[in-house]
């Protein structure tokens, strides 16, 4: 009875969804590896690993919109410092409460709302925020659709206010897929055989995480990383794919912070009159390997 309700409710969601997509992805993971890196002016060297597990499970309401629950969890272990005696585990955890509305004339919204408590394992402090995506979308043929939105969120350092334009494209015969989704986040690939895919992906979704130690204080971390890594990904079933991927880490910083040296407003990144004054030598720049893994549920078209 179950099977049958969570099938027909994910071909109801797949009924709102911008049809160009034909797919659903409910489960993500993926792990990210960065060779030893220098420190901006030391000798000294730290690796960075990155991990992040995403899951959503769309629910239909009947005669009504689309309930979007979720859990999202990243992980990031370094060195924030040269004279750190040791790495320092940085985490987020946030929920997703959102909802999913058909607007007519081909238009839907996407609303979300994160409450997300972002900090240490070992050396936690505070950590609490909340962020909001508000995302309209048109479908402009079968295969394609653009948008357009707005992502909010009260990061450690003040407000990061982030706008959005969304495209996907797929080819007639789903040789070539674009999806765009700027200025964080964006994905470009091409069909090789039956379960093999090239493709180019890219991250720059940011984060901050409160910190409290021996060595900063009072204080948070504040993370900026541009990933563009290339890819092959192996369909193992229509629903289990796995993904390789190699690239390079641009304008990379972990920047740690006096608790109360914040910035204000922010927009994608971008400081304005910035006279904060880092505590840490950041990392710099580097190679990044990693391994993705999605569980994707297809509806027809």
């Amino acid at each position: 009875m179950f099977r049958a309700f969570f099938t027909g409710a994910l071909l109801l969601v797949g009924s709102f969804q911008i049809r160009a997509q034909s797919y659903i992805d409910l489960v993500t993971a993926s792990y990210n590896y960065s060779p030893p890196s220098n420190f901006e002016i030391s000798d000294e060297t730290t690796s960075i690993q990155h991990a992040d597990v995403s899951v959503s499970l769309p629910f239909p309401i009947e005669d009504g919109p689309i309930l979007l629950p979720g859990v999202n969890m990243t992980v990031n272990r370094l060195n924030l410092d040269p004279a750190s005696p040791a790495a320092t585990t940085l985490y987020s955890a946030a929920l997703h409460i959102g909802l999913r509305l058909k607007y007519g004339n081909d238009w839907s919204g996407t609303h979300y709302l994160f409450p997300r408590l972002s900090t240490a394992f070992q050396e936690s402090r505070a950590g609490v925020q909340i962020a909001t995506l508000q995302l309209f979308e048109k479908q402009k043929s079968p295969h394609s659709s653009y948008g357009f939105g707005v992502y909010a969120s009260k990061e450690s350092f003040g407000w990061m206010l982030v706008p959005l334009l969304s495209f996907y494209y797929q080819s007639p015969d789903s040789r070539y897929e674009v999806r765009l989704f700027l200025p964080s986040r964006g994905d470009v690939n091409y069909r090789l055989t039956d379960h093999l895919r090239a493709g180019l992906y890219f991250d720059g979704l940011g984060s901050s995480h409160d910190l409290q130690s021996p060595q900063f204080g009072a204080s948070y971390v504040q993370r900026i990383s541009n990933d563009l890594q290339a890819y092959l990904r192996f369909d193992l079933t229509p629903s289990l794919l796995l993904a390789v991927r190699a690239g390079y880490s641009f304008f990379r910083t972990y920047r740690v912070y006096d608790v109360d040296d914040t910035a204000g407003v922010s927009l994608a990144n971008i400081f304005f009159g910035d006279g904060r004054t880092p505590l840490n030598q950041t990392v710099e720049d580097g190679f990044i390997f990693g391994v993705r893994i999605i569980y994707r549920y297809h509806f027809s078209r």
